[in-house]
């Protein structure tokens, strides 16, 4: 891992400008992140650096001194883990929610319910190819695709049907293969328009609490950019691309 720590420090160095802010963000961030930054960086001037990983592999990177200011993971005990281990500057903030949702590519004849009646069907039925979700060890994504398996009483049977990704962008990568099924993934993700033309989903009701905090020696930028995200204008945002903020939950 200190090896891994080496690497970012260097990918961060060879960017063509020296990045205000170095952000660690989960992967389910990807595309609500990039309108964030840009208008944080419109505000302020500051430019920020971000590297996308699993909540559970940034914690690592970060507990093996890897060079970020500020992380946003998709669960917060993530960032407890950090708390413990003296790497954190404050208390964690609760900017969001995200949402989990069952995302089929059109290749796919399973059909969809918030119940998951239809995947216990196909298991019964020996009709069930690959369902796909993030590693639950490290993916906070996965632990809720785990949850909502678990839930539906399905999680034992469904184990040799498991296509187990990465990450959450992972998961909504192999989710295209033509011996998927289906993906557990998360809902921003589905919802962008070239995603939303290649399949079908629906909205489960899981949520998963966004939370942010600064890394240790993080940079006053750093801090602007953790009070930006509670901003009026940020939650506007978050909400566009398919969030939960607490007006809108």
């Amino acid at each position: 891992m200190r090896f891994v720590a080496i690497l970012l420090l260097s990918f961060f160095c060879l960017q063509g400008y020296a990045a205000d802010v170095r952000v660690a963000a989960a992967t389910n961030l990807r595309y609500v992140l990039p309108e964030l930054i840009e208008a944080y960086k419109h505000q302020t001037g500051h430019q920020l650096a971000v590297s996308f990983a699993a909540s559970g592999a940034l914690t690592s990177q970060i507990l093996h001194d890897a060079p970020f200011e500020i992380f946003l993971s998709a669960n917060p005990s993530y960032i407890e883990r950090l708390n413990k281990a003296d790497r954190t500057e404050q208390d964690s903030v609760a900017y969001a929610q995200g949402q989990l949702a069952l995302y089929a590519a059109n290749h796919s004849k399973l059909k969809l319910d918030m119940n998951l009646n239809s995947l216990a069907v196909a298991l019964d039925n020996g009709d069930l190819t690959k369902i796909v979700i993030a590693n639950p060890q490290h993916a906070p994504y996965g632990q809720a695709a785990k949850l909502a398996l678990e839930q539906a009483g399905v999680w034992p049977a469904i184990q040799t049907h498991l296509l187990t990704a990465e990450s959450a962008s992972q998961a909504v990568q192999f989710t295209m293969s033509s011996s998927v099924a289906a993906g557990f993934v998360p809902y921003a993700h589905v919802i962008q328009p070239k995603l939303k033309a290649r399949g079908r989903f629906i909205k489960l009701d899981i949520h998963l609490p966004q939370h942010a905090v600064l890394i240790k020696g993080a940079s006053d930028a750093a801090a602007q950019f953790l009070t930006f995200l509670q901003s009026a204008q940020a939650s506007t945002i978050l909400i566009k691309h398919g969030y939960l903020v607490e007006s809108d939950s």
